[in-house]
């Protein structure tokens, strides 16, 4: 069971700050998700076909085939910076603004 301690430690964890109802009503939650979670692990399945999709997959892929490249010129002319062959974007160092 979620106790009062673990939700604190999630709150604090996630940067929250919660008010005691807060407190409560997410220890009631989280204490109810779980009961349903234990629940659905009593339900038998040992004869229940594996998935990988929620529905049908009807539609097929196309098979990944090798065309021609665009020419360096072409794809670069597109961008509004270019340097040495490279598209030229500003540098994102986050703590470092």
């Amino acid at each position: 069971m979620i106790d009062r301690q673990d939700v604190m430690r999630m709150a604090r964890l996630a940067r929250l700050e919660l008010s005691e109802e807060e407190i409560e009503l997410y220890q009631r939650d989280l204490n109810s998700f779980l009961v349903s979670g234990r629940k659905l692990q009593q339900v038998d399945v040992s004869k229940v076909e594996g998935t990988s999709h929620a529905v049908a997959v009807i539609g097929e892929l196309r098979p990944d085939v090798v065309g021609e490249s665009l020419p360096q010129e072409a794809v670069l002319g597109a961008g509004p910076q270019v340097f040495n062959g490279f598209f030229k974007v500003p540098r994102i160092v986050e703590g470092q603004e």
